[in-house]
């Protein structure tokens, strides 16, 4: 979200930033002018900010385990926390501060919703508040910036029976329901691997080869895409 509470140090930070993204741009001074053509220095901060998060955080970022049982990085560990941490970056790109379902519910006409009478009637206002304010609608919106050879490149990534997902939204909410997987149930993504990935989910085979390399191709580009063209 767009705010004053983390100011970055310009000097300091942006060589950080062009390091998160140098595999984006082909020299320094392409960075340059994308960074010169950011509208407003609150934007160039928020940039800042979020590459240099993503710079720690993912790109160069692992979780370690200090245990003579294990080596030192595992690959579905440190990717589980790579995801988390993509996702939350991304949600972080809003100009709108985070709601929960029911802060959303008191905002409106509540004579016109209470009661509520039913579970039917509870569904269709969560779906509304998903579609309107939920977190997975920032997420599409950011997938949805990328360009079509990258959100092909990405359909065929996941199989759902031997059929590539029909599009970037269905990718969105897939990756999603990984991360929420793991921070609601702590089931690792193992689904993110160099490597095909075989599962079943509700009686469908899935068939996955997403590597994390791909998802930070992704999300560099939907960074980019996000500061060039605005929200």
């Amino acid at each position: 979200m767009l705010d004053n509470r983390y100011i970055c140090n310009e000097a300091m930070y942006k060589p950080d930033a062009a390091e998160a993204l140098s595999s984006y741009f082909s020299d320094i001074a392409e960075f340059e002018l994308f960074y010169a053509s950011i509208r407003t220095p609150l934007r160039k901060n928020q940039f800042l900010r979020v590459a240099c998060f993503y710079l720690y955080l993912v790109k160069r970022g692992d979780w370690h385990i200090y245990t003579e049982k294990s080596d030192s990085i595992i690959t579905y560990l440190t990717n589980s926390y790579k995801i988390v941490g993509l996702f939350s970056l991304i949600e972080s790109l809003s100009d709108e501060p985070h709601e929960e379902f029911y802060q959303w519910l008191q905002k409106k006409d509540s004579l016109a919703i209470f009661p509520i009478k039913d579970r039917s009637e509870i569904d269709k206002l969560y779906n509304d508040y998903k579609v309107s304010f939920g977190s997975i609608r920032r997420c599409i919106a950011f997938f949805e910036r990328l360009s079509p050879s990258r959100k092909k490149e990405l359909c065929n990534a996941v199989h759902i029976d031997h059929v590539p997902l029909d599009s970037i939204k269905d990718v969105a909410k897939f990756l999603y329901n990984l991360r929420s997987k793991f921070v609601h149930e702590a089931w690792m993504v193992l689904q993110v691997s160099q490597f095909n990935h075989l599962s079943r989910s509700k009686k469908k085979f899935v068939n996955t080869k997403l590597s994390i390399n791909l998802l930070l191709e992704a999300f560099e580009e939907g960074l980019v895409a996000y500061f060039r063209y605005g929200t």
